[in-house]
């Protein structure tokens, strides 16, 4: 008998819950405070309307011989169900299919590739035989038809015709210019020079273009303006390195953006800013250069060489306001604008020693910690990409300074030896001592950081910031004479002191110290690598002290369960080193033990954490195998069964089953490789049959799914690794066999009507085409049949889309009569 009202399980995943709980373990479900008591009641009320209903239904009388007509309600005598007052529920949409407007689409666009690749062939066969008339009048008749034509269809309304002929046409003009060059019309004209004629001349016919089109701006011309204007400053940047062309560029780019907003024409705006981009990096590419010799203040300042990092800030900042762009944008300039103003600000001290370039950037750092925790609301995100990037120096020292005190260069390799471990002093670039100030500096941005999400307690910064002196200090401290065993043997007891004293502490403030203890012990644990018994001992405190705080569930049973398998992965492998057992099965028992654990608790950080873990150890194991292709198979079937065990054990990881059968059918793929089988065919067809069947059995199953979602991955998979393979040889059988099968899921799609065998087909088709068309592009016949190919399509689209608009029309005139 179903029951609503069940206090032991969660009223989401169904799960067992234990006395007392806060939270489901399984969904993280929140089960205090109003809202879950608030449900408690209406599942009881629920439980009380079917008492209810059980109590007043009625046996029906069973029909005998032929059926007979129902002629009153079932429920006669029982109180009628109250009707929702609000709307009636909504129609399941059917799911989507192809559109009809997308037929035009992609024959306007094979049209238009078709005839500008006859152009192009049609000027390289016939230029030599053309006289200048003869050329004159091809590129002038060939431009001006396709963008005059182009134009008209726009004031028909014809808009996808109109966009592909402004495509045709443009490209027509840069072959104009290069035709023009060859033949001699623009004097001695270099590549560079050619360069930036052509991205002007097409820059400026897209302007045009758009200008026609005002009332209505077209797509294609408002993303070539921009990308003409790139290519005009590439041009113009070949034999120079004078920046002036590169703060003008973008400033253009940008007035072209606001134009794109007042017009409007998103695709103008969006491209200007795209394409302003690149020039800017080139900008302060040669900024850098410029800089450079020397790096001082008097040739910074004095000589003028930092004025490209201020114009390039000055372009960052100005994005959003020029532009009108969205928040996002302007935001992203404000910060990228804070970045590199930065570094313009502190560029003369890079060149000084480290411990006074390092002691400047903390500084610096410091000031956009101000910021980001008590400025402006709207600097504080902003704020966020100028502070990572000045302090990635000083982080980068400190890491080298803690790879140095982990790595003890006096005592050897990981696991290399005992107890007895002795550190000797290591020689560094700069000062030991701002380890310190610079993880305090980290510690500080974390937490500032942090309360950009969720204000943070003032006693968990304390705690985060003691901890980060401690652990600080300790490195520091290993960095001289000193036993490793001492640093090692501290680290882990001040952790098991702070771990004693969490259970003291109020709740809030125990979390935070026991997220700093698990720190502290995986610190130890980074200390501890030269001796593998020492590892071993470190991690075995890290595991219990995991395993203690597992079953919480709170933030500290979340972080536990993520913490576990790094330190379960650690022990097993450092225990396997003390033995002297070799390393081909190492992460056997790894993946066995999270795994497990992960289908017993499917717990979604303990589960990301074991994948991760065990993809990292099998890695590890596999490359240090004796018999490489054996191990990976181990690993991958024993991975692939406990993904897969997941998926049918637990029903709120079915999905997993997906990632499980790939994982299994990759050990297959391994011991085919291994017995000397290279046909691509062999590894992806079962895989991709699978899937079509599979997506078969839903479409039939389910008559509103979408081909594109359930037909499509198979589909690929089964057409897209065999043209790879047959780049190389265009004219085999695979080859025959491809664009046979690309006809076949063409003219099915047609026929039944489903888009993903068309989208399929025609796209790989179409790249099978033009990869047989290659080697044939210079001989005559190809232009003329690619030519007459370009415009049978643009003429059945143009009829298509002429059709849809009469369609409309008709629609509408229908839907106005009274």
């Amino acid at each position: 008998m179903t029951t609503y009202a069940d206090p032991t399980r969660c009223p989401d995943c169904r799960a067992v819950l234990p006395q007392d709980p806060q939270v489901c373990r399984v969904c993280s479900l929140p089960l205090t405070g109003e809202t879950a008591v608030s449900l408690l009641r209406t599942f009881q009320e629920a439980d009380r309307l079917l008492g209810v209903l059980r109590a007043q239904r009625r046996p029906a009388a069973a029909l005998v011989g032929a059926a007979t007509a129902v002629t009153g309600s079932r429920l006669d005598g029982v109180a009628p169900y109250p009707a929702p007052s609000g709307p009636h529920p909504a129609q399941v949409p059917d799911a989507p299919r192809l559109p009809g407007a997308s037929v035009p689409k992609i024959l306007l666009s094979l049209g238009a590739l078709c005839l500008l690749v006859a152009a192009v062939t049609f000027l390289a066969v016939a230029w030599s035989w053309l006289g200048v008339g003869g050329r004159t009048v091809v590129l002038v008749a060939l431009t001006g038809s396709a963008l005059g034509v182009s134009a008209v269809m726009h004031r028909r309304g014809l808009r996808m015709a109109a966009e592909s002929l402004s495509v045709v046409g443009l490209g027509l003009l840069a072959l104009d210019v290069v035709g023009a060059r060859h033949a001699d019309w623009l004097g001695q004209v270099d590549d560079a020079r050619l360069t930036l004629l052509t991205g002007s001349v097409v820059a400026a016919g897209a302007l045009v273009m758009l200008v026609v089109s005002a009332a209505r701006p077209l797509h294609a011309p408002a993303l070539i303006a921009p990308l003409g204007v790139l290519v005009a400053t590439i041009g113009s940047q070949a034999h120079t390195t004078h920046p002036v062309a590169l703060v003008i560029a973008p400033v253009v780019l940008l007035a072209l953006g606001r134009v794109g907003t007042l017009l409007p024409s998103a695709t103008l705006s969006s491209a200007s800013i795209g394409c302003s981009a690149p020039i800017w990096l080139l900008l302060l590419v040669v900024g850098v250069d410029r800089a450079g010799d020397p790096i001082t203040a008097a040739h910074h300042i004095g000589d003028g060489a930092g004025w490209p990092f201020l114009a390039a800030t000055l372009i960052a900042a100005a994005v959003g306001p020029v532009t009108g762009a969205h928040r996002s944008i302007t935001r992203g300039g404000y910060a990228v604008a804070g970045l590199v103003g930065s570094y313009a600000v502190v560029l003369p001290v890079l060149d000084n020693a480290p411990t006074g370039m390092v002691a400047v950037l903390l500084g610096v750092s410091l000031v956009w910690v101000v910021v980001v925790a008590a400025g402006p609301r709207t600097l504080r995100a902003p704020a966020l990409l100028p502070l990572g990037g000045v302090l990635i120096v000083p982080a980068v020292y400190a890491a080298r300074l803690a790879a140095e005190a982990v790595r003890v260069l006096s005592v050897g390799d990981p696991f290399s030896r005992p107890f007895g471990v002795h550190v000797l002093s290591s020689v560094t670039e700069g000062s030991p001592l701002l380890l310190v100030p610079t993880a305090l500096t980290l510690a500080l941005t974390g937490c500032a950081v942090a309360g950009l999400v969720d204000p943070v307690r003032r006693s968990t910064c304390g705690i985060a910031l003691a901890g980060t002196a401690v652990v600080g200090g300790l490195a520091t401290l290993s960095l001289y004479d000193v036993p490793l065993a001492v640093v090692v043997g501290t680290v882990l007891v001040v952790a098991v002191a702070a771990f004693v004293a969490a259970e003291l502490l109020a709740a809030s403030t125990a979390d935070d110290a026991r997220i700093v203890v698990l720190a502290l012990v995986a610190t130890a644990a980074v200390l501890a690598l030269p001796s593998d018994r020492m590892t071993a001992g470190v991690l075995l405190v890290g595991c219990a002290m995991a395993c203690y705080l597992l079953p919480r569930t709170d933030s500290t049973g979340a972080i536990a369960a993520f913490v576990f398998p790094i330190a379960f992965a650690g022990l097993v492998w450092s225990t396997f080193n003390v033995l002297g057992l070799h390393a081909d099965l190492r992460a056997v028992p790894v993946l066995v033990v999270l795994g497990g654990l992960a289908i017993w608790r499917p717990q979604l950080e303990l589960e990301t954490s074991s994948a991760i873990v065990g993809s990292v150890t099998s890695a590890a194991a596999i490359a240090m195998a004796r018999d490489t292709s054996v191990a990976l198979a181990v690993h991958l079937t024993v991975a692939g069964v406990l993904v897969t065990a997941s998926s049918i054990i637990n029903p709120s990881r079915r999905w997993l089953a997906w990632p499980g059968g790939l994982l299994l059918a990759a050990a297959t793929w391994v011991r085919l490789l291994d017995l000397g089988v290279h046909v691509p065919e062999a590894y992806t067809l079962p895989s991709a049959l699978t899937l079509v069947a599979v997506g078969a059995w839903r479409l039939r199953r389910d008559d509103r799914s979408a081909t594109l979602t359930v037909l499509a991955p198979g589909l690929t998979l089964a057409t897209v690794p065999s043209l790879l393979a047959m780049l190389d040889d265009p004219y085999s059988l695979r080859a025959l066999l491809l664009g046979a099968a690309c006809v076949v899921l063409a003219v099915t799609g047609t026929v039944l009507r489903w888009s993903a065998p068309l989208v399929v087909g025609a796209s790989v088709g179409t790249l099978l085409v033009l990869r047989e068309f290659a080697p044939y592009a210079a001989q005559v016949p190809t232009w003329l049949s690619i030519g007459l190919s370009g415009a049978g399509l643009l003429v059945v689209g143009i009829t298509w889309e002429s059709r849809m608009n009469d369609v409309r029309r008709a629609s509408q005139y229908v839907g106005a009569l009274r």
